[in-house]
């Protein structure tokens, strides 16, 4: 799999820890030119200088996906790294775990501008570049919440994840002229350093080994071979597609 992604270049949003970190690394193992990207520059740094230390191609840069006025030039900037962008993963967001009868308006604004607003605009940005080449990738991280409403996590997280799966077959269908696929992976219950001030990763009622098929968390590894899988040609004829990585959660709660 290492030649999988040679001569491509790759962008993650929110890739300087966690599920984003994984993902970038993983892309950069697999042959891609990789630009990490944060809004904590200094762990974007940190991981592109150590990509770039086990001899792979590797640059960071400072990169607020809710800064949606300086979009695409702050995009244009990203593109003239390496001279173009062939893979583009929306990961960088954030989560909730407050309550229906808790939520203010602060909180629900700042949810969807980040992991909703933020993606859409993002992708605009992007697929102008794409559309140009004639060629793309755009992966988007959603959530199994998404798509049945939230367990542990909040109704404006998962009214953000749900949107992001509506835009994903949005783009799919109108890149798919431009040889453009968009596609969705949908975490489960993976642990993260986000992920530790939810419910599940504490309360022994959700023991993986009762909850869970495959009888354990999800780790951001697992996420980012779905994701690889995506922004490789293994997946060229595949677009509008959603991938569960919840080990069989979805299927029973």
């Amino acid at each position: 799999m290492e030649n999988l992604l040679n001569n491509k270049v790759a962008v993650v949003t929110g890739s300087g820890r966690g599920i984003g970190e994984s993902i970038v690394r993983t892309l950069a193992d697999a042959g891609a030119k990789v630009v990490v990207t944060d809004i904590d520059i200094a762990t974007a740094q940190g991981v592109a200088d150590d990509l770039c230390s086990k001899g792979m191609e590797a640059k960071a840069i400072k990169f607020n996906v809710a800064d949606f006025e300086n979009m695409k030039a702050n995009v244009d900037e990203i593109k003239n790294l390496f001279g173009r962008i062939d893979i583009w993963v929306n990961n960088a967001g954030i989560t909730q775990a407050a309550k229906i009868e808790d939520i203010t308006t602060e909180q629900w604004d700042k949810i969807q501008s980040i992991d909703l607003k933020g993606v859409f605009f993002c992708t605009q940005a992007v697929i102008q570049i794409m559309k140009e080449q004639n060629y793309g990738k755009l992966v988007h991280i959603s959530s199994m919440a998404g798509e049945r409403g939230g367990r542990s996590s909040s109704p404006s997280y998962s009214s953000a994840k749900a949107g992001v799966l509506n835009l994903m077959k949005c783009f799919a269908i109108w890149g798919g002229q431009y040889n453009i696929t968009s596609n969705a992976v949908c975490p489960g219950r993976t642990v993260t350093q986000m992920a530790q001030g939810l419910s599940w990763l504490h309360d022994p009622k959700d023991d993986p080994k009762l909850t869970i098929p495959l009888c354990r968390f999800g780790t951001p590894q697992d996420i980012a071979n779905a994701v690889l899988f995506y922004a490789s040609d293994l997946s060229s004829y595949v677009t509008g597609d959603i991938m569960e990585v919840n080990g069989g959660l979805y299927m029973t709660r």
